[in-house]
């Protein structure tokens, strides 16, 4: 859960362009000991993850949300923002599913004529 909640963290924190050291500053803590909360490494308080989803304008509830971001942890380089190469490859592969289960559809209807409710 550490792993998850600092992940999370670091990945709103860029990108809303703030530094660790400026999280670090707005908490009153080292950058070494904020450090250790975005690498999972220091289990923050409840009370600490309150100050940050403050600072980073958030509800607190973000960093709880179910959402496998395991995977994303294990290589962060893959991110883009909050999705990875591999969430927009997905999501291509839908919409370009979509579409063409659309064009099938108009391809089926243009083939029926329909007057007033009833095949001709």
């Amino acid at each position: 859960m550490k792993y998850k909640i600092g992940y999370r963290i670091r990945k709103l924190r860029e990108s809303k362009d703030y530094s660790q050291q400026n999280m670090a500053g707005e908490l009153g803590i080292s950058t070494s000991a904020y450090s250790k909360i975005e690498t999972g490494k220091t289990d923050p308080s409840i009370g600490r993850i309150e100050e940050i989803a403050a600072i980073l304008d958030v509800d607190v509830s973000y960093f709880f949300q179910d959402e496998n971001v395991e995977s994303k942890v294990k290589d962060p380089n893959k991110a883009y923002g909050f999705a990875t190469k591999s969430d927009m490859e997905e999501l291509m592969l839908l919409i370009n599913g979509l579409k063409r289960e659309v064009e099938n559809l108009k391809a089926r209807f243009q083939n029926f004529k329909i007057t007033k409710g009833k095949k001709v």
